[in-house]
């Protein structure tokens, strides 16, 4: 199970506020499925979205896997506005202060080889409006121009090996070519029980990240945003909590990574 948060601005008013739930569930060593439930809000307008995922180990050799995965589901734009507005009678206002559902979905691939990492997915494959005049967007596959690559590799370092370092580095592709982003970081580990890390996305700048895992039932992922060098407002900070409850026993894996 995991629980995520993050907020942007956060000595402003009505800021971007990103909330999320995943649940996942391996039913045996190849197979998992899990649920994800996430309500992104901007201003006015709230996206909620509902996906299932199916994901499908593949074993080629001892320390090679390829990791598929897809999700499908439905996501819903409202706008939240008072009284007043709500009995305006503006088109636009109307039309867009009716809930607005949309069939959502992703798909990716990862490539694993001991500690290193190689991913691709396509982050969109259905297109919507956020807002039109049907309650329900008509079903039409998209461009598939919404991609994102990734690309890590850790590995060990110092006395007996108690630390791992672990560079990565992600390029986000978007339809309109206006959110394409780089973003590279590295992060270091003790006994994989606590973390810390800096990186840069092209866009937002600088981050600060710091992990703590309890006995592998418990791990908090913190990650602090400083203002973008180029906006000249010093209040454009971003705060990101991720935490990862786990139940049960870990499942081995079809293969032992011996790296």
């Amino acid at each position: 199970l995991i629980l995520a948060f993050r907020q942007q601005w956060v000595y402003f008013k009505n800021v971007p506020v990103v909330t999320g739930l995943n649940l996942q569930i391996p039913t045996n060593k190849r197979v998992a499925i899990g649920l994800n439930i996430a309500t992104d809000k901007q201003v006015l307008l709230r996206n909620s979205n509902f996906m299932a995922t199916f994901g499908y180990v593949i074993p080629i050799s001892e320390r090679q896997t390829l990791r598929f995965g897809i999700s499908g589901g439905v996501g819903m734009n409202t706008l939240d506005l008072n009284a007043e507005e709500l009995n305006s009678n503006d088109p636009a206002i109307i039309n867009a202060s009716n809930n607005n559902f949309y069939i959502d979905g992703n798909v990716g691939v990862v490539y694993a080889h001991s500690g290193f990492k190689l991913g691709f997915a396509f982050t969109e494959l259905f297109s919507s409006n956020s807002f039109n005049h049907d309650s329900f967007n008509k079903f039409a596959f998209s461009n598939l121009r919404n991609r994102l690559y990734s690309m890590s590799y850790r590995f060990n370092v110092g006395i007996m090996e108690n630390f791992a370092v672990e560079p990565y580095i992600l390029y986000r592709q978007s339809a309109d070519g206006l959110q394409d982003a780089w973003e590279a970081a590295s992060m270091i580990y003790y006994k994989n029980k606590i973390w810390t890390g800096a990186g840069y996305n092209q866009n937002n700048g600088l981050a600060l990240f710091f992990g703590l895992n309890i006995k592998d039932k418990l791990k908090i992922n913190y990650g602090y945003e400083f203002p973008p060098f180029k906006s000249g407002i010093t209040a454009t900070s971003a705060h990101e909590l991720h935490m990862t409850v786990t139940f049960g026993k870990k499942k081995p894996s079809t293969f032992v990574n011996k790296s």
